[in-house]
């Protein structure tokens, strides 16, 4: 794949745009403001390398030329430039528009996010998400588009001038690009499990936007498992956790299966329960040992009202307040005293609030109304001050263990509370143990089973391959066979059968070395052994042997040799030249004077040799 430079396209023409402006590159290719020579406005044209991008993009483009909606961006048109490189043009989507000219930045939803002061209000992801469903049903209702490749590098931002006040745009703009990735590259967060292994469908495009809504919500996108947004942020509804994890789930049977479920679960995001999570039972004696401090600020807030109610707090919160009983309170007033007091009536009408201040003395004791002794008269002598004491001690008594009671089946009701919640976590617990020990289970017999198949499939396959083997040699042989039966038909049919060797053969016109050993089943290399030949060359009248000369006994021999070398040394001139017999050639030659053929060939110009021309032999 031709790797995209800028340097090389910078001021170059794609069409009638030329390229201003790089934007942005990355492996498909790269993104340029430029410039219509002719209408003088701005677009965006995208260049993708040649290979899988280039084809993707011009798989779609007609199609995508089709959609006219606000919430995707307008591509103009779309050619093939360059070695292979495809461009599109679409219209340049700036973040604001100033005097009807694109001048501002031009911010995808991931820039836009993190120039924003904070996280975005719940009301405007809602409504982001709106768009961005709306602008999906309406691209994939009204085109041939594949689903997938969604992701906050393809939505740009753009100011909403006629829309809510202060809410932002969305605008697509590689909507039908399927991802051409893998879970390792950069936006793997965005890719469902399907997509990756080129299964997008619409359920596709609901991850992508449960994980987009994930980053809207929490200013960054979701890894691992969701943490519960009652951590994160407490002015979002609870129910947007709920419809991410949904959202985002692997099971295709739990994700929403539709676009349309998926706006109404975003509508309804205030309907939706929340997600509920297991807590620790640590969280229980948490929860009781703040209720028990509670209890205590509040008795000692209210300690006063307590101890009127329930006189045994008096050894709690010990008061400050109780005096002492006066020494002469149960004493007969003297005699003087009662005088005046029959006397003058008024006078003890004068004295009560003395007497009821005598009596508050008394109600730090309990809620025991204590009566009021009657004035004391001639006829009705005073109570004594020990049957007073009886019996606010018994009454306190009663009380006491009122009191106690109370406590103890408070105490009683609290234990049979946390021993039921015990006996519920180790019920659920057990479940839970049973559960995941009958996954395991299950689990190790669904791998011993398909290490079973993979196995006899293995085995299948090395036997399969063995016989196939086997045969591809038989066949090979068979073929051989055929071919040498064959090749032996057709020498016949051609040549007829092999005529008997002779000794020797006589070199006719038009022979070949070639067809002379097809002839008499022979071989060229014996051939020229047999008669000292270098090379192929034959002459008219030249005599071959061929046959394998038989060895003369080594007298006879000599003989010849001796015979042999006196003739060579007659046949030269004196001059050293000799003149060429038939079957002559340089090799024979060579070796009978002793030069070689080569060094024969040069003295003589590496002229052909004829009988009854004369040669050097000699420097």
């Amino acid at each position: 794949m031709t790797k995209f430079e800028p340097s090389e396209w910078l001021n170059t023409f794609c069409g009638d745009y030329r390229l201003n402006i790089l934007l942005g590159q990355g492996r498909a290719g790269g993104v340029c403001i430029a410039e219509n020579i002719k209408t003088k406005e701005l677009a965006a044209v995208k260049i993708y390398s040649p290979g899988r991008y280039a084809d993707a993009a011009r798989s779609i483009a007609r199609e995508r030329e089709r959609l006219n909606h606000p919430s995707i961006v307008t591509q103009l048109t779309s050619g093939t430039v360059g070695s292979g490189y495809f461009y599109t043009v679409q219209e340049y989507a700036a973040y604001k528009q100033v005097g009807g000219c694109n001048d501002s930045d031009c911010l995808n939803l991931e820039e836009y996010l993190n120039k924003a002061p904070g996280l975005l209000d719940q009301d405007t992801v809602a409504d982001l998400l709106t768009q961005l469903t709306d602008a999906l049903t309406y691209a994939h209702s009204n085109a041939r588009l594949p689903y997938g490749g969604l992701n906050p590098h393809g939505i740009m931002v753009t100011e909403n001038s006629g829309g809510i006040s202060g809410r932002p745009r969305l605008r697509l703009t590689d909507i039908g690009l399927p991802a051409i990735r893998t879970p390792n590259d950069p936006d793997d967060a965005y890719v469902s499990q399907e997509e990756i292994q080129g299964g997008a469908t619409e359920q596709s495009d609901i991850f992508a936007m449960g994980a987009i809504a994930h980053l809207m919500l929490t200013g960054a996108p979701p890894h691992g498992e969701i943490a519960s947004f009652s951590t994160l942020r407490s002015d979002v509804a609870p129910g947007w956790e709920r419809l991410i994890l949904r959202s985002l789930s692997y099971s295709l049977e739990e994700r929403y299966a539709s676009y349309q479920d998926f706006l109404h679960a975003i509508t309804h995001v205030d309907d939706i329960p929340p997600v509920v999570r297991e807590e620790s039972s640590s969280n229980i004696w948490f929860y009781l040992s703040c209720l028990i401090c509670v209890l205590l600020v509040l008795g000692f807030a209210f300690k006063d009202p307590l101890r009127n109610r329930f006189p045994f707090l008096e050894k709690i919160f010990p008061s400050d307040i109780i005096k002492p009983l006066p020494s002469d309170n149960g004493k007969q007033k003297p005699a003087e005293e009662k005088k005046q007091e029959t006397k003058v009536p008024e006078a003890r009408n004068e004295n009560k609030p003395a007497e009821k201040a005598a009596q508050n003395d008394f109600s730090d004791l309990g809620s025991i109304a204590i009566a009021e002794v009657p004035a004391a008269t001639n006829s009705a002598p005073a109570q004594p001050e020990q049957e007073l004491l009886t019996a606010n001690g018994t009454a306190l008594s009663g009380v006491e263990e009122k009191l106690a009671r109370e406590k103890a089946e408070a105490e009683k009701a609290l234990k049979e509370q946390a021993e039921k919640a015990a006996a519920e976590k180790a019920a659920a617990e057990k479940a839970l143990k049973e559960q995941a020990e009958k996954l395991a289970a299950e689990k190790a017999a669904a791998e011993k089973t398909l290490k079973e198949q993979a196995e006899k499939l293995a085995a299948e396959k090395a036997a399969a391959e063995k016989a196939a083997k086997e045969e591809a040699e038989k066949l090979a042989a068979q073929a051989k066979e055929k071919e040498k039966d064959l090749a032996a038909k057709i020498d016949e049919a051609v040549l007829g059968k092999a005529a008997e060797v002779p000794a020797e053969y006589t070199v006719k016109k038009g022979d070949s070395l070639w067809a002379i050993a097809r002839n008499y089943k022979l071989k060229v290399e014996d051939i020229q052994k047999w008669n000292d030949m270098s090379d192929n060359s034959l002459k008219p009248g030249m005599v071959l042997k061929l046959k394998e000369p038989a060895e003369a006994p080594s007298e006879t021999k000599a003989a010849e040799t001796e015979a042999k070398e006196n003739a060579e040394n007659a046949e030269a001139s004196g001059d050293g030249t000799y003149t060429v017999q038939n079957g002559d050639t340089y090799y024979s030659l060579g070796k009978k004077f002793g030069l070689g053929a080569e060094k024969l060939k040069e003295l003589n110009n590496g002229q052909e040799l004829k009988a009854g021309q004369v040669i050097k032999v000699r420097e």
